[in-house]
């Protein structure tokens, strides 16, 4: 800032957000920018719109798997057309907010531990939704250790029978 400072260039104060008079608008996030009022051929922001599409892995999967399924969809419709395989270009991933995926994980690491060659060897990297800049990524190829840890279930207690006490065995086992 201040090399810019030294130029003649001025900050805009913080309570002044709305002000649309600048060349160049460095902020640290997107909705400081009014991208209905930018004017792309005189000013210059350092934040694109909708570049989360691509730039978190979340919506980046979101977003290749939706292309993914219009592509299938042309592909029936003119069979010539060319296909999009995600494997190709980006490890296969997993959201465990899905249960789809939960499954297919699931299945995968089960395929691992028994042995499957293509499984076997398989390193998984697991980002925690909630954090960012690094913060509680683990890579590791402890295929039970993935199960244990990130497929987890939740018991639900049962609901006392009908002479007050508990059946045997209390919360039951299972996924809820």
């Amino acid at each position: 800032a201040g090399a810019l400072e030294g130029k003649g260039w001025e900050r805009i104060p913080f309570d002044e957000k709305a002000r649309q008079d600048y060349f160049l608008r460095w902020t640290e996030v997107r909705s400081d920018i009014d991208y209905a009022r930018f004017s792309d051929k005189s000013q210059l922001v350092n934040h694109i719109p909708n570049a989360g599409v691509v730039t978190s892995k979340l919506s980046l999967i979101k977003t290749l798997r939706d292309r993914q399924r219009v592509l299938r969809q042309e592909a029936k419709r003119s069979p010539g057309a060319e296909q999009l395989l995600m494997p190709s270009y980006l490890p296969e991933s997993f959201t465990l907010t899905l249960g789809s995926d939960k499954v297919a994980l699931l299945n995968a690491c089960q395929a691992a531990l028994r042995g499957d060659e293509e499984e076997r060897d398989a390193a998984w990297i697991i980002k925690p939704a909630s954090s960012n800049c690094g913060r509680g990524i683990v890579v590791t190829r402890d295929h039970a250790m993935v199960i244990r840890e990130h497929l987890r279930y939740q018991e639900r207690p049962r609901k006392p029978e009908a002479g007050g006490e508990a059946p045997p065995g209390g919360g039951g086992e299972g996924a809820s």
